[in-house]
């Protein structure tokens, strides 16, 4: 079997259909790939449709598994445990795929033996999904790949941080014994990914729009619920943490590149970035934030450095914004005032 798609399935009754549609406009024969969903304790109707439309389609090559609600890295980890595709990939149940694309995609890694390809994706607003195309944009030049270790490949690309940006070699993922952190419930996708990238000889990148990011309301990225907040930012703290491991343990490395390290460090300050911008944004009890600053220091993420490598702040953000979040005694004081209103 080719390909594996693994499905974390959390009250998406709205899009997982959709979603499935699609995975059956891949090119690819039902035969040569499998879906594997792992519902992870919907209370919707999320489950049912799934198993409606297997039935109803008499597709074979769906794998319908249900867990009690233990987090998307929990569910990606057991589908990954009942999987038996060639490559793998992780996939997410409101996002789409154009038409065709993993059918490119598959045929590319196999042609070059690859552990890692990474492809492009691009964001739509839910509501102008009708006027978006389905179709995959490239050339026949997109099939000649170069292939890189992880220093040459990170050096010159960095990484991005979801999963779903890739195509993944089972066996290489189940040799490097890599797996999803099930403790986290922020950033865990950017955690395994560095993971994945720090351990491989064989990466390649090419510029195929093959996946549909879906802006959706009410995410644990966007929702306003002070409880999932505070539990999204925590997730956060402990993706720094792990990201000061990765750190550590590549600077053991006799083959280290002083480049490698000066991305992971800036990955790790993006999030204490993003950490305190989504602090103010939805009012984080000022004790809270101070004791999380305590501990980011620590660790040497903050302050925040304004020169770690290729961070991704704009310099006007830099030059505004990053002196207040770095004085301490201002960022509490500011946060104090604006949970006044």
């Amino acid at each position: 079997m080719k390909l594996s798609i693994i499905i974390p399935l959390y009250n998406k009754e709205k899009y997982i259909e959709r979603c499935l549609k699609c995975l059956y406009k891949q090119g690819l024969e039902n035969d040569t790939f499998e879906i594997i969903i792992v519902d992870d304790g919907s209370t919707d109707a999320s489950f049912s449709i799934v198993r409606n439309f297997a039935i109803q389609h008499s597709f074979s090559n769906i794998k319908l598994i249900k867990q009690d609600n233990q987090g998307p890295s929990a569910a990606r980890n057991n589908g990954l445990t009942q999987a038996i595709g060639e490559y793998l990939y992780f996939f997410d149940a409101d996002d789409l795929l154009a038409n065709n694309a993993l059918n490119i995609l598959v045929r590319l890694c196999q042609k070059n033996g690859l552990d890692i390809l990474e492809f492009d994706s691009k964001e739509i607003e839910e509501e102008k999904l009708f006027n978006f195309p389905d179709s995959v944009d490239y050339n026949q030049n997109d099939f000649n790949i170069s292939i890189y270790n992880a220093n040459s490949f990170i050096t010159k690309y960095n990484f991005r941080n979801q999963a779903w940006r890739y195509l993944i070699k089972r066996n290489y993922l189940l040799e490097s014994n890599i797996t999803f952190l099930e403790d986290m419930r922020a950033y865990e996708d950017l955690i395994f990914t560095a993971s994945v990238f720090l351990q491989s000889n064989k990466i390649s990148k090419v510029n195929i729009d093959a996946h549909r990011y879906i802006k959706v309301a009410n995410s644990i990225v966007t929702t306003k619920n002070p409880k999932k907040n505070l539990e999204f930012i925590l997730g956060m703290v402990k993706a720094v943490e792990e990201i000061d491991l990765l750190i550590e343990k590549y600077s053991a490395l006799s083959e280290k590149n002083q480049s490698v390290l000066q991305k992971l460090k800036a990955k790790q300050h993006v999030v204490v970035y993003a950490l305190v911008v989504r602090a103010f944004k939805y009012r984080l009890e000022v004790n809270t934030l101070s004791t999380i600053l305590n501990k980011l220091k620590t660790l040497n993420a903050y302050p925040v450095g304004i020169k770690s490598g290729n961070s991704g702040f704009k310099s006007v953000l830099n030059a505004v914004l990053l002196p207040f979040i770095n004085n301490k005694a201002s960022l509490l004081l500011g946060l104090q005032i604006i949970r006044k209103f």
